[in-house]
């Protein structure tokens, strides 16, 4: 029986978001850390609607969901370069339900996070899980971006990393695909123009 239940207070973010169960699991260095890295958000991004006492505190109201507000703290200590906690918030918060855009937008973090890293089989594993989720998602990130896609860093990511694995044929063939679907691609022609000359060897 933690502190909170004893003496009934449960609210803040935590209660708006169900959150209070995964919390009260957590070993206290963890829930040392999400405090932590939620109350810096709050003090390094003015546009963050909460402070810190919303966390665990009152009744609170809040467009988050518990997987994009998992996601922002996990951000958070990404941009503070505490890759572990980040990965593993980023994974806590992939386990819980929530919509494919919503996995996208982690997936696509965990990616950036495992290039930070030089970790070429996580870049792989998590660029291969979006891609294989992009139908899912596709709609609604088209709709939230005007009507067209934005570049999506794992489409390149993965094509870089077939290529660096002597899978060319991959590599093109995915290459297409981007184009086909009107994904943009800065230097299609040039990776093309790569891969083919690589072909051809």
């Amino acid at each position: 029986m933690g502190w909170f239940r004893l003496f009934g207070e449960k609210g803040g973010l935590l209660k708006a978001l169900g959150l209070w169960d995964w919390y009260e699991k957590l070993s206290p260095q963890q829930q040392k850390k999400v405090k932590y890295y939620f109350s810096l958000k709050t003090i390094k991004n003015i546009r963050f609607p909460h402070r810190a006492k919303d966390f665990d505190r009152g009744e609170v109201k809040t467009l988050y969901t518990p997987r994009t507000f998992l996601g922002s703290i996990a951000q958070m200590a990404l941009l503070e370069g505490d890759y572990p906690t980040a990965e593993w918030l980023y994974l806590e918060a992939l386990r819980i339900e929530g919509t494919p855009y919503e996995a996208h937008l982690i997936l696509n973090d965990l990616v950036l996070l495992a290039q930070k890293l030089k970790d070429f089989e996580k870049m792989e594993k998590y660029a291969q899980l979006d891609v294989d989720l992009f139908q899912e998602y596709a709609e609604e990130l088209k709709e939230k971006n005007g009507g067209r896609f934005p570049q999506i860093n794992s489409f390149e990511v993965l094509i870089y990393l077939k290529e660096r694995k002597g899978d060319i044929e991959g590599a093109l063939s995915l290459l297409d695909r981007m184009i086909s679907l009107g994904i943009p691609h800065p230097f299609a022609d040039e990776v093309r123009q790569r891969l083919l000359s690589r072909k051809r060897l």
